[in-house]
């Protein structure tokens, strides 16, 4: 079974070859099947990155990660650091990569199939495993909309970006070994500790909504820039 992260339009590819802590019989069936699908998904990273380079990206290109791999590593210092907001030719090209992001997204999420042949657990753990990434993605691209709106700096969307797919990629971490482990309790503690993320980001977020377009918040005192 395979396994996709898509971030930002970017794929981190992982050949699984366990469900449930349980290894998959590889015949020659499957392990050709493996190498099919092994082949769409990183064509498909290829095309996605391919579709990065579009020049109505150009004026954002150093200012976000358009095409990041991997996606849980902290932004350049370029990127991290720059504390200024969308300039209106720039809120263009951020709307234009949004729906190129769309297209990656569903284009992977496409290839993203559970085995006929898999058992309800086993579904169960791929539906779970999967979620983490969904969840990230979709987070990211409530992020994405607030940098467009200018209700954030490309260094605090830089930030946050970064602690979505960091979380996220821990969580599937630790609920992937304890699947390997056959530990169904600590595979419960990551779902969990996710969960827990997630309603901090939702708080979050609803922050960042509340605010007017270009302001930052210097020692409690709202500024408009």
């Amino acid at each position: 079974m395979n396994y996709a992260r898509i971030c930002g339009g970017v794929a981190i590819l992982a050949a699984a070859t366990m469900l449930c802590g349980c290894a998959v019989v590889q015949n020659a069936s499957t392990k050709s099947a493996m190498k099919k699908e092994n082949a769409e998904l990183v064509a498909a990273k290829a095309e996605c990155k391919s579709d990065m380079i579009a020049s109505d990206l150009d004026p954002i290109r150093n200012k976000v990660e358009l095409f990041k791999d991997p996606v849980d590593t902290p932004a350049p210092f370029e990127v991290a650091s720059n504390d200024t907001f969308p300039a209106a030719s720039e809120r263009v090209a951020i709307a234009k990569w949004a729906s190129l992001r769309d297209v990656c997204i569903k284009r992977y999420y496409a290839l993203l199939v559970i085995p006929p042949s898999a058992n309800a657990r086993q579904r169960s753990f791929a539906q779970q495993d999967y979620s983490f990434t969904k969840e990230a993605n979709a987070h990211f691209g409530d992020l994405i909309v607030a940098l467009y709106q200018q209700k954030m700096t490309y260094e605090e969307f830089a930030h946050r970006r970064y602690e979505i797919f960091h979380e996220a990629t821990v969580a599937e971490a630790a609920f992937r070994q304890a699947g390997l482990e056959k530990d169904q309790q600590r595979q419960l503690q990551a779902q969990q500790q996710f969960s827990n993320n997630l309603i901090a980001w939702a708080a979050y977020m609803q922050a960042v909504n509340a605010r007017q377009p270009q302001t930052v918040i210097v020692q409690g005192t709202i500024q408009v820039r």
